[in-house]
């Protein structure tokens, strides 16, 4: 086994689902009648749906309680049909053989609930290739809080430094930052984050070998 981990996010980094949720949310605020300006809602791409919808209550006088909302997007988000198998990033399968073939422990620490990370493991037929799966719904803090990062790598045995986050958000890559782990951003021509805080910035997981991987671990 190598004596490093990468853990990947999940939405924006296996799956190209960032754009489908973008829509459904701008159908979900409709429904709901609120509106979140776009800096609202550059603030919780990333983080768990208890910290969007803190943010919405906070900066766009929303009134409902917040398990109601959470909920209602749950329960919204599972009557649309998304196939997760449809927008699997390039590269993915590639490079998790990979890194199983060369023994590289790899985890998947999303922000979205399990029930989701279930569906993208299954319909994606990606199971056996993470050692952990952790869901944000287990923690008091979402990203950009280090805590599933570092809970994530304790899981792993692995000391945080040693530990290679793949992520596609300010919010993601901020937390991995403050749980002092390497960084590498993902970009997306359609929704441009700020990856300016990752070490290496890739278009693609196509990009991605152990011989790149060591090369951001040097980067100490």
């Amino acid at each position: 086994m190598r004596s490093f981990a990468v853990i990947f996010d999940m939405d924006g980094v296996i799956v190209d689902s960032e754009p489908v949720f973008k829509t459904l949310n701008k159908e979900l605020f409709q429904k709901l009648n609120i509106i979140v300006p776009d800096v609202v809602q550059s603030q919780f791409i990333g983080g768990s749906a208890n910290r969007k919808w803190a943010l919405i209550k906070q900066f766009c006088n929303v009134t409902q309680p917040l398990d109601e909302l959470i909920k209602y997007q749950k329960d919204f988000f599972n009557s649309k049909e998304v196939r997760f198998d449809e927008i699997l990033s390039p590269g993915v399968r590639p490079l998790l053989e990979t890194l199983k073939r060369e023994g590289v422990p790899a985890a998947l620490a999303s922000s979205s609930d399990r029930d989701r990370i279930n569906n993208v493991i299954d319909q994606c037929d990606l199971h056996g290739f993470f050692q952990f799966v952790v869901s944000g719904e287990e923690f008091n803090e979402s990203k950009p809080n280090p805590e599933i990062f570092l809970h994530t790598a304790a899981k792993l045995g692995m000391e945080p430094r040693k530990c290679i986050v793949i992520e596609d958000s300010l919010n993601g890559l901020t937390a991995a930052d403050r749980a002092g782990m390497k960084k590498i951003g993902i970009k997306h021509k359609q929704i441009p984050m700020d990856l300016s805080i990752a070490d290496f910035t890739i278009s693609s997981l196509e990009e991605i070998d152990v011989l790149m991987l060591e090369k951001v671990l040097e980067e100490m």
